[in-house]
């Protein structure tokens, strides 16, 4: 009987060592899985993660479109300058309409602006 006792002893103790073997492998996978979790969390909610890059490459395309008209405006403005410059009479214009300027014995007249048509019924 003794060797009976002997072999249930040696089989409760494979059975709690597989018990803890499996309840390692499955720690060890839990735990594989939670800095799987966080690793994602990171990559797509992080400082240079997938959403931030979405956001930057809005803030770029938006920052291009504002280059883009602001160019139009500078390219605008070089060619009236130049026209300016160049063309006295294109100056005396300016200066007439920006600065209400006026020959001698000119008179101007400033006409009211037009009002709203109103829908009649």
């Amino acid at each position: 009987m003794p060797a009976t006792g002997q072999s249930r002893l040696e089989e409760n103790e494979a059975s709690r060592k597989k018990e803890i073997s499996l309840l390692q492998s499955r720690g060890l996978a839990l735990l594989l899985v939670f800095f799987l979790f966080i690793l994602v969390l990171a990559f797509v909610f992080g400082d240079r993660g997938i959403v931030e890059i979405v956001k930057t490459k809005k803030q770029i395309k938006a920052l291009q479109m504002t280059i883009r008209a602001l160019e139009a405006e500078k390219s605008k403005l070089t060619r009236e300058i130049e026209l300016l410059r160049e063309n006295p009479l294109a100056l005396e214009k300016k200066a007439r309409e920006s600065l209400w300027l006026m020959k001698k014995n000119e008179k101007v007249v400033v006409l009211p602006p037009e009002p709203k048509e109103s829908i009649h019924e």
